[in-house]
């Protein structure tokens, strides 16, 4: 912990390290001049921090979704992910789990009580550290947040969030775990009406965060499509992206985030990934039970109206396999050129 470097407060005060035995003890002086501020709460943390999943996973849980300035702080509805935070923080950090404080926001407050003691038994915090509960009746779910008030311990993740980056880029499964936290905290998975993956999302307004992302996920083998500047999401398309993302587990950490991203996978056929003549014969198949439109190609095939529209078709008709056989209200119908077709068209 010592040889992480210099460390400064956000008032640009020095954070002084001493380090004992398997431990390192933060904090800062107070100016000598009266009413000039005081010395910030010592803080002990381990000395030493073994880099595994656990580490990766709970610095892209707090690089996504956690407090920046005052404290450890960050807030879910899911427990899972809050409890593998706190087991980041003890095993890794060296901060009890039991100096956490904890708000919980909820439908209604009648039920105060028993909110109160389920979550304490759920993140073993005990239930006098709970602040007052907060009542908002449009919120779908109960929420907590968690923290853990030192300004030296959040500028200690943010030197060693910088110092690791390297690291991150270095290994595929320091970069996948990484990646897991973030997308447990910032991602989501983005179904079409039928139940098929489109596309998955990490959500961030901070261009230099979206820049390290990529950089992450193109060392993986992960290639985002263009970062949307109005939604301010990175969106990430495409099967074998998809194979990849979810041959590494990134989906895996949010219980909800992977049930929907593993149906949205299992949802989508196999031909979504086809390529050239396979998928070309595929449509002629579809086209020798009747004329059907883009839209019924799509939805037959389960692939992007767009590549079968502006790709495939026209490869088929420059070959003379397949015909215009009339509109389905503005819609063109198309056939297979040998043969007639007996369905009636409107033009």
């Amino acid at each position: 912990m010592k040889e992480i470097g210099p460390m400064k407060t956000f008032r640009s005060k020095d954070i002084l390290v001493s380090i004992s035995k398997d431990k390192a003890k933060l904090f800062t002086l107070g100016p000598n001049r009266p009413y000039c501020g005081s010395s910030s709460k010592e803080v002990v943390v381990n000395r030493l921090i073994n880099l595994d999943d656990l580490f990766f996973e709970g610095l892209g849980l707090w690089a996504g979704e956690g407090g920046k300035a005052k404290g450890l702080y960050i807030g879910n509805s899911c427990p899972e992910l809050l409890l593998r935070f706190l087991d980041f923080v003890e095993e890794k950090i060296g901060i009890d789990r039991r100096e956490f404080r904890v708000t919980l926001n909820t439908l209604s407050s009648t039920a105060k009580h028993v909110s109160r003691e389920k979550w304490s038994k759920v993140l073993q915090i005990p239930s006098e550290n709970f602040t007052a509960m907060c009542e908002d009746p449009r919120m779908n779910q109960e929420y907590a947040q968690i923290y853990f008030n030192s300004v030296v311990l959040v500028e200690l993740l943010k030197t060693v969030h910088e110092k690791v980056k390297s690291l991150i880029l270095s290994r595929t499964e320091f970069a996948a775990a990484y990646l897991r936290g973030i997308f447990a905290a910032e991602g989501s998975a983005i179904l079409r009406k039928s139940g098929i993956l489109h596309h998955l999302n990490i959500s961030s307004k901070d261009k230099e965060v979206i820049e390290f992302l990529k950089e992450c996920l193109a060392s993986i083998g992960i290639i985002p499509s263009k970062y949307e500047n109005e939604s301010r999401n990175l969106p990430i398309h495409g099967w074998r992206n998809f194979k990849r993302f979810g041959g590494l587990g990134i989906h895996t950490l949010h219980p909800e985030k992977r049930a929907k991203f593993e149906l949205g996978f299992a949802n989508y056929k196999r031909v979504n990934v086809l390529q050239g003549e396979e998928a070309r014969a595929l449509i002629l198949q579809q086209l020798a039970s009747g004329p059907k439109t883009y839209d019924d190609l799509a939805a037959a095939l389960g692939k992007a109206r767009t590549t079968i529209q502006a790709h495939h078709i026209p490869i088929l008709e420059r070959k003379g396999k397949v015909k215009r056989v009339g509109k389905r209200g503005q819609a063109w119908l198309f056939a297979p050129a040998e043969g007639k077709s007996s369905a009636t068209t409107k033009v």
